[in-house]
């Protein structure tokens, strides 16, 4: 299709070129020029209002895309052409690229969706969630993440100060107002939200009875979103008292409702609400039942349940007490709560223990620090000159590091790796949770092996498309449907159409008077070299299908060449004959 488009421009140019002998025909040229470009414009901006009101403008105002910008690569499916596919006729007909085209044999005739694979492009499915935080403190971090493989990314955080309302952190939300991370985010289709957090029972308190600071937050909140058009809130309220259950599921009412007025005024979808759930400290002091009305999205915080005296896992799937991820899923579960909008959040950490041994075979145990999955292959795990071993505990599905130095003491690591992660998502699936969450992108910076995990469990290359036929009705639309439909027909009613004026054209100059008052005129002259260029590209065509019967091939782009040459001998040619007296009267 693309060669053919080209052997049309190069009709154009020497058909402009020969004009140039005749001013009165240059302006008539240049006055069409003007009116094309004219109705291109009021094309292009009826294109744009269509596109708009069918949902098909993925551009997204306020993101600024530049180099900084990381966007997913793509491979498209190179096989749009006039015959086999519907792509250029649909964008002709109707202002927009249907984007990828697909054929009609992959299609599913109920919901009229199209199934394309490529291993090229990878996408989380549209039924999981993968759902990760960026702190603040990880700077820069964000560059390495691959967004394609995130539903969700939550920028960590809007510290909230109890006593007014607003945030006690500038610093970050000069960075959220700065950072090229949302338009890398955005760029890929991933959900951006802002997460709002308070901890501590004393703040909650001071928070949760004052009202008026709700409406500072919402304000000030809801203007951040819409300034660097994000999707909404991530709520991070920790260590909500008992007693102040009510207006915790109130504030969270009152936030949903403040925002989803503000996206409707700045005609932007409804907002997108999640909600942190703990995995066992104070969970009594949620009310899912009320919170599901107003909450998009429910993540449990399935990490830190070890103890600050005795080492143990982060985030067992099991243990001998009631604190495990299976312990945490049951009393969900109990509470009747909605897997199919739940996720389980996982550690990318683990937590590093000195242990010194003591004169009873004893041992003192201290809590060193936490360190990141990225520090534990770093330091311990490709660290070949320290004495260490890795075991695995088969009970809470955790891997323990422990290193042994010359002073007998001892470094351990309760962390876990690719292999216990994927026990506890088969877990998360298993009880039919949505998806998993990350605790904390970036933490696994210069590692794939975590990564490659969530492409294998959530992730697929089957990319699935409407059919934009079904979506929008009108005459054009039905006709290039019945078009694709019926090619044949209209291939053979096309070639007879064509032999016909091909043989009436040949008729009617059989007749001298035709000729003769034909190439009297100078415009005409060319009208008639323009038509005799036009069939020899299928002149040459055929004349090459033919030679290849005998072994002779033409490739097609010297055919767009062959045909051009000739057109331009035979232009030079009839451009210096006198018609007028080389016809010969009887």
């Amino acid at each position: 299709m693309n060669k053919f488009i080209k052997a049309l421009y190069y009709i154009l140019i020497f058909v402009c070129f020969s004009s140039l002998e005749s001013c009165t025909q240059l302006k008539k040229i240049d006055s069409t020029i003007r009116k094309t470009f004219g109705q291109v414009n009021r094309f292009k901006r009826q294109q744009k209002l269509y596109s708009k009101r069918l949902g098909l403008d993925n551009k997204q105002s306020g993101s600024n895309q530049n180099d900084s910008v990381f966007k997913m690569k793509r491979n498209p499916i190179q096989q749009k052409n006039m015959i086999n596919e519907y792509g250029y006729i649909f964008e002709g007909l109707n202002g927009y690229d249907p984007g990828v085209v697909v054929n009609f044999t992959n299609k599913d005739s109920v919901s009229n969706v199209f199934e394309v694979q490529d291993e090229s492009f990878k996408t989380i499915k549209k039924n999981r969630e993968v759902f990760g935080w960026h702190p603040y403190w990880m700077g820069s971090s964000w560059k390495q993440y691959p967004f394609e493989l995130l539903s969700t990314i939550s920028y960590f955080s809007y510290n909230v100060n109890s006593r007014t309302g607003l945030t006690q952190n500038p610093k970050q939300i000069e960075d959220w107002n700065n950072t090229k991370l949302i338009d890398s985010a955005k760029a890929n289709n991933t959900r951006v939200l802002l997460t709002v957090s308070l901890h501590g029972s004393k703040n909650q308190e001071r928070f949760l009875n004052n009202k008026l600071l709700w409406n500072n937050l919402y304000g000030d909140v809801s203007k951040l979103i819409l300034n660097r058009n994000a999707d909404g809130v991530d709520i991070n309220f920790e260590d909500v008292p008992s007693r102040y259950k009510n207006e915790f599921v109130n504030f969270v009412e009152g936030f949903s409702k403040f925002l989803s007025t503000q996206f409707e005024i700045n005609e932007k979808e409804s907002p997108f609400i999640s909600i942190t759930l703990p995995a066992f400290k104070d969970r009594e002091n949620y009310d899912i039942k009320k919170l599901d009305s107003f909450v998009n999205l429910f993540v449990i915080m399935g990490y830190d349940y070890n103890s600050v005296s005795t080492p143990d896992a982060v985030a067992p799937l099991q243990s001998e007490g009631n604190l495990s991820l299976l312990s945490t899923i049951k009393y969900y579960n109990g509470k009747n709560m909605d897997f199919g909008k739940t996720i389980l959040a996982l550690p990318y950490y683990g937590v590093l223990w000195d242990i010194k041994p003591l004169k009873d075979d004893s041992f003192n145990a201290s809590l060193e620090r936490r360190i990141t999955y990225s520090e534990i292959n770093k330091l311990f795990l490709s660290n070949n000159e320290l004495n260490a071993d890795v075991e695995l505990d088969p009970i809470s599905m955790s891997k323990i590091y422990r290193a042994a130095f010359e002073d007998n003491s001892i470094k351990e690591i309760h962390f876990d790796d690719a292999f216990t992660l994927s026990k506890k998502y088969d877990f998360a699936m298993s009880n039919k949770l949505k998806g998993v969450g990350v605790w904390a992108l970036g933490y696994d910076n210069g590692q794939n092996d975590l990564w490659n995990l969530i492409e294998i469990y959530f992730s697929t290359d089957k990319v699935s498309f409407n059919d934009p036929i079904t979506q929008v009705n009108g005459f054009p639309i039905r006709f290039a449907k019945n078009l694709v439909q019926e090619k044949d027909v209209f291939i053979a009613i096309i070639i007879f159409f064509t032999l016909a004026l091909v043989v009436s054209f040949v008729l009617v100059l059989s007749d001298w008077r035709v000729r003769d008052s034909i190439m009297r005129s100078r415009i005409n002259q060319l009208i008639v070299i323009f038509i005799g260029f036009v069939l020899l590209i299928p002149l040459v065509v055929f004349i090459s299908e033919l030679l290849g019967k005998f072994g002779f091939t033409i490739e097609s782009s010297y055919q767009i060449y062959i045909g051009f040459f000739i057109g331009l001998l035979v232009f030079l040619i009839a451009s210096k004959a006198k018609f007028g007296q080389i016809i010969q009267k009887p």
